[in-house]
């Protein structure tokens, strides 16, 4: 009876999973569908297949402009908040400090508050200081939306580190920068990969608070086609996303290598002491020379 109960459970969460991987992959697959629809007007079912969407894509629409812009400012934000996120990561994870709460609450407010009131905010602070439309005010803006994404895997990383490398560095006469280029770093490569690429793929593919700051001509891509679909209803929009999703899972199957390369998922999680990744004592980032026992 217990073995029948089971197998019956087992059963149940197949089909579960099944129907959830459904939900999620078949509008995609409409979307992919749709891109080759011959109806300039998106009939559904299509009436016929074809390709012609995918040259009015590179020939009429004028996304190539917008693609560069949002790579571009991709590229810069991912630095940034690489740079932050990861100074951010380790300060909270390592140090108490007055304030340390107030950091905390900062970092983690973009995942709370709607990206619009972020981007209606931005645009009245840049349009004060007279930055609207700069391409530093969108790095700025995507660096802060992505922010608690990095700090979130840059402390997770921090959970495998071993110590005992800091202490043996320090020993051996480096100085705390220098320890943690060669010996905390090395160890969270996989956290910051996986950081690296969620910070790229949310700010390439952010509109919400982009469309409030970006300038009226020199859009970033999400925005383009936003603004593209208010004027159209081909299937041009359906060609563009299929071949975002196809640039997705060439990224998507390019980290997981990396992973499996640097030791699979167990690069993200902790691995010997649970407190490895926060001290519970007011200690520094790296202990003294004072405190390693001969």
């Amino acid at each position: 009876m217990t073995r029948a109960r089971t197998a019956a459970g087992r059963a149940g969460l197949q089909v579960f999973l099944v129907l959830g991987l459904g939900f999620i992959v078949l509008p995609i697959a409409i979307v992919v569908v749709n891109s080759f629809n011959a109806s300039p007007f998106g009939l559904w079912p299509p009436p016929g297949f074809s390709t012609r969407w995918y040259g009015n894509l590179f020939h009429n629409a004028g996304f190539g402009a917008p693609t560069i812009k949002s790579l571009e400012v991709a590229l810069v934000s991912t630095g940034g908040t690489m740079l932050i996120g990861t100074l951010a990561g380790i300060g909270i994870a390592r140090y108490r400090f007055v304030g340390r709460s107030l950091i905390q609450g900062f970092v983690v407010a973009p995942l709370i508050v709607p990206k619009v009131a972020i981007g209606f905010a931005a645009f009245i602070l840049f349009l004060k200081l007279d930055w609207y439309g700069e391409f530093h005010t969108i790095v700025l803006a995507h660096i802060v939306i992505t922010l608690p994404f990095v700090v979130t895997l840059v402390v997770a990383g921090l959970a495998r580190v071993d110590r005992t490398l800091e202490e043996a560095a320090m020993d051996l006469g480096a100085v705390p920068r220098q320890v943690i280029w060669r010996a905390t770093l090395p160890q969270m490569r996989g956290a910051l990969a996986v950081a690296a690429a969620f910070s790229f793929i949310i700010s390439f593919d952010e509109l919400d608070a982009t469309i409030f700051i970006v300038g009226q001509t020199d859009n970033t891509l999400p925005v383009s086609m936003f603004i593209y679909m208010e004027k159209y209803q081909d299937p041009t929009l359906a060609a563009l996303s299929t071949l975002l999703i196809g640039a997705a899972l060439v990224l998507g199957v390019a980290v997981a290598v990396l992973l499996a390369r640097l030791g699979g998922l167990r690069v993200l999680g902790a691995v010997g002491e649970p407190d490895a990744a926060v001290a519970p004592g007011a200690g520094p980032l790296i202990p003294s020379k004072e405190d390693i026992q001969p």
